[in-house]
């Protein structure tokens, strides 16, 4: 027997609202769910409105959305009483996703169905792990592929994605709507999208892309460090999302740091134009241009400087410059980048030091070419862990 139509309604946003559920009705609603794709369809999109107004108000324009979920259901001629009670149960950010969640089952449910929208996939996928030693490529809940060497190649064409240069390919129609990519701390990944776009993804960082980018759009989303280089399509804007900043792009090459321990993130632009915002917030955007920089603090300020790019994407090629750079600075990366523990006395991390290392496979050994070059002593625990003192007698040809 088809449920009354306004129950279901009631079932969702209980669902949504954390409400608990009797057995009984939670059948209801997954065999409602398993019915239709328009259903499941309308329920992801209920479920990320209420995402959104969760969010924060940034995120979600709760009074515009109310206002056009209202109009639309009008247009419908739908009734509107049974809303009252949702609205007075409900706080005004869910009040809000609830009569968007409404007006998607009674309304949006005759429109064609659209890919799962990327913040969604990420709230739902599991928290990425950087320290096992193989990149990991998840290509759905079901399949997960574990790459080993030192770095690897991925590339999607219109059939396949192919891995190291085609020594292992995967149908596409094995892969889910999004991928995940984890690269473990020590390694590195070379990625070609679908259209084309080339990303380089640094140690300890994370990449969600669809498989088949939209029509009207492409988007990723990223944790850590990336470079990428845009295929230029005008119909359609590049937009990297990093939890924390929005970056808008027609087809550009440009570099992103967004660690999620770090207190900054930064964005640096080699050639191109692109549109730096805090994420949901497309009205204090800035446009920036070849050789600068744009950081965004805890205070989703930005701010833009005038730097050397080509020295922010270096990792790619294998070394770590450094000008008149603090050694604290240096040794943070160089910790980053193999996962493993570097303590320095205050006197060594004063230090300025100003060359380039090469980044080998051992970070003993580009410790010690360190240590040979600059007056510092170096000494390594058994566990694997670094010790750095400052030692004045040593020569330093800088």
């Amino acid at each position: 027997m088809k449920r009354p139509e306004h129950i279901i309604e009631d079932l969702i946003t209980r669902q949504l609202d954390g409400t608990p559920l009797t057995d009984t009705e939670r059948r209801e609603l997954q065999e409602w769910l398993e019915a239709s794709e328009a259903n499941r369809d309308a329920f992801l999109r209920a479920y990320k409105a209420w995402g959104n107004a969760r969010l924060a108000e940034t995120r979600f324009n709760t009074g515009q959305a109310l206002e056009n979920v209202m109009a639309r259901i009008a247009e419908a001629s739908r009734p509107r009483s049974f809303l009252r009670p949702q609205l007075r149960r409900l706080g005004i950010g869910i009040a809000a996703a609830a009569c968007v969640m409404l007006a998607v089952v009674g309304y949006y449910r005759l429109q064609p169905s659209t890919v799962p929208d990327i913040e969604m996939f990420i709230r739902q996928a599991d928290t990425p792990v950087f320290t096992q030693k193989e990149v990991q490529l998840v290509l759905s809940e079901q399949k997960t592929l574990l790459l080993e060497t030192q770095k690897s190649t991925i590339r999607y064409d219109s059939t396949a994605i192919r891995i190291n240069n085609a020594e292992k390919t995967i149908p596409k129609k094995e892969a889910a709507t999004f991928n995940q990519l984890v690269v473990p701390y020590g390694k590195q990944t070379t990625l070609t999208l679908a259209d084309g776009t080339r990303v380089w993804i640094n140690a300890g960082s994370r990449l969600v892309y669809p498989v088949v980018f939209e029509k009207q759009k492409r988007e990723i989303y990223v944790e850590g460090e990336i470079y990428m280089e845009v295929a230029h399509d005008a119909e359609r804007p590049f937009s990297v999302h990093t939890g924390k900043m929005d970056v808008c792009v027609l087809g550009t090459k440009f570099y992103i740091s967004s660690y999620g321990r770090d207190r900054t993130q930064e964005v640096v632009l080699l050639s191109g134009s692109v549109s730096v915002a805090p994420a949901g917030r497309s009205d204090r955007g800035i446009r920036i241009v070849p050789g600068q920089q744009a950081i965004l603090d805890t205070s989703e300020s930005l701010e833009v400087r005038e730097v050397e790019a080509e020295s922010y994407i270096s990792w790619i090629h294998g070394y770590l410059p450094f000008d008149n750079d603090p050694l604290s600075n240096i040794l943070e990366r160089l910790s980053r980048y193999y996962n493993c523990r570097i303590e320095c006395t205050p006197e060594a991390e004063a230090l300025t030091l100003s060359g380039k290392l090469e980044l080998k496979d051992d970070p003993a050994e580009v410790l010690k070419i360190l240590s040979a070059t600059a007056p510092i002593n170096l000494q390594i625990s058994g566990s694997g862990n670094f010790r750095i003192d400052y030692n004045p007698t040593t020569n330093n040809p800088n």
